[in-house]
């Protein structure tokens, strides 16, 4: 029987009463979107990957690929790693981009590759199905065969041996697909994410991640993102405020950065 995989990214909820309901519903898994070319990172990515895993006990990774092989596929890793997510872990690259040139197999395989060789084996692409049955994407050229194939309204893939098929991105509210044998699941017991550690020091701070947004209210949503970011080396003095179970950094009034350690590092404490 095939198992029911729902794909997320920040456009969906991060809490873990969301991935509970998608549980009760029937869902079994969770492919999350971490990364998108060579600069965006999900804001709820390190939320949803916990979360995920805490209900589900797997967890898997997507990467929205704009055509540049090797760059894109060092930064999904990198991400990858720094939200503790191990070797066996699912790890799709999705394949629809309307910048993408009309064959992408060669630099989709250059993606692949980088990804085997660092020791990310489970691998899978991610299209529509049109894009499989008319050759943008060649699977018999693929360096790893597994597909996860889009199409919806209709009672199969369209593509023969397809992997998983989304057949749906409207499955109580999000995307959803079909596992027909354990590609998107995964066939080991990933090891559980790291817990991300927070800065509770007011100070002077370094930005070390390649950009950080700054949000008008302490809930990091799109809605409240300030036009402004910081880039990497950008320093800046802030207060830590406690949010929940973690720590924001308090620029001023109605603005704040993650006190994500992964991403900024205290240079100077301050009183």
């Amino acid at each position: 029987m095939s198992k029911i995989v729902i794909d997320v990214s920040a456009y969906q909820d991060s809490s873990l009463s969301f991935f509970k309901t998608k549980k009760k519903q029937g869902a079994v898994s969770a492919m999350v979107k971490l990364t998108e070319g060579t600069t965006y990172l999900n804001p709820k990515a390190g939320a949803q990957v916990a979360n995920a895993y805490k209900v589900f006990g797997s967890v898997g990774a997507y990467h929205f690929f704009h055509g540049h092989g090797t760059a894109e596929a060092a930064y999904f890793v990198a991400w990858a790693k720094k939200l503790g997510l191990d070797k066996t872990t699912v790890m799709a690259i999705d394949v629809e981009a309307t910048d993408l040139p009309w064959a992408t197999t060669a630099q989709v395989n250059v993606f692949l590759k980088y990804l085997i060789a660092h020791g990310y084996k489970n691998v899978v692409t991610y299209g529509s199905g049109s894009w499989f049955t008319s050759g943008r994407i060649k699977r018999s050229a693929l360096v790893d065969k597994h597909i996860w194939v889009a199409a919806y309204q209709t009672d199969r893939p369209g593509v023969d041996n397809a992997n998983a098929w989304q057949f749906t991105d409207s499955w109580h509210g999000v995307d959803a697909s079909y596992d027909f044998d354990g590609t998107l699941v995964g066939t080991k017991t990933k090891a559980k994410p790291k817990k991300a550690a927070y800065w509770a020091d007011n100070g002077l701070y370094e930005v070390t991640a390649k950009q950080v947004n700054v949000y008008g209210t302490l809930k990091f949503e799109a809605a409240h993102k300030r036009r402004s970011h910081y880039t990497k080396g950008s320093r800046v003095y802030g207060k830590a405020v406690k949010y929940g179970k973690i720590y924001r950094i308090e620029l001023g009034k109605d603005n704040y950065i993650t006190a994500n350690k992964s991403m900024v590092k205290l240079v100077r404490k301050t009183s």
